[in-house]
């Protein structure tokens, strides 16, 4: 059954890391210097729980030097990306929506009792040091649609999804991410932030400009 809810849906695919470069890097101030987050912010093979405090570390510190609140730690957004980039494994695909699941299934827990929602949603994979957690995140800063998530005022918590030495598009050693971005009323998120959230316009699609395989060398 479809829920009567004002909803906000953003996707962002990444799929090729290693393309910036700090010559012409007008986001150079939003990445976190190298070790600002642990030592773990270059390493691989990371346990779930590392993963995810590094990468809501980097998150949080490009939204702060941006002017934005830090997002919050959410649990069922944390088991909402997992589930999706499991799925993706699982079919085969790098997508938003792997099998032809729709978007909102990982979703579905943390939308319940939900009245309003945003929701946001950045994906990402490497092979060997391109799947570093560091790296990820210069890649996502440095393409519009992945920064306009993490850079949107309306949300208020954060997920990771991360699954590490995978097998996935031909390769043997890939590291699969996940940014899950919410925003639900009621509960943690203000009655302004919904409504300005509410005027936006859905935005449900796949961007795939940069799904480009992943080689290291």
């Amino acid at each position: 059954m479809r829920l009567p809810l004002t909803a906000i849906v953003t996707c962002a695919v990444l799929a090729f890391a290693g393309g910036a470069t700090a010559a012409d890097d007008p986001y150079a101030a939003l990445l976190a210097p190298s070790g600002t987050c642990g030592a773990a912010d270059a390493q691989l093979d990371l346990t779930a729980t590392t993963a995810r405090t590094v990468m809501t570390c980097l998150t949080n510190y490009a939204r702060t030097h941006s002017g934005l609140r830090p997002l919050q730690p959410s649990p069922v957004l944390n088991n909402a990306g997992t589930a999706k980039l499991a799925a993706d494994v699982s079919c085969g695909e790098f997508s938003h929506t792997p099998c032809g699941r729709p978007f909102e299934v990982v979703f579905s827990a943390y939308l319940r009792g939900a009245t309003s929602y945003a929701l946001g949603e950045n994906i990402a994979w490497g092979t060997g040091s391109l799947g570093a957690p560091r790296q990820i995140m210069r890649e996502w800063l440095h393409s519009k649609e992945h920064r306009e998530n993490i850079l949107r005022g309306s949300f208020t918590e954060i997920g990771i999804g991360y699954l590490a030495n995978q097998v996935f598009q031909g390769f043997s050693d890939g590291s699969l991410w996940s940014q899950e971005f919410g925003a639900r009323s009621p509960a943690r998120v203000s009655s302004a932030a919904v409504r300005r959230a509410s005027k936006a316009v859905v935005k449900k699609h796949r961007v795939l400009r940069r799904a480009l395989d992943v080689r290291h060398r």
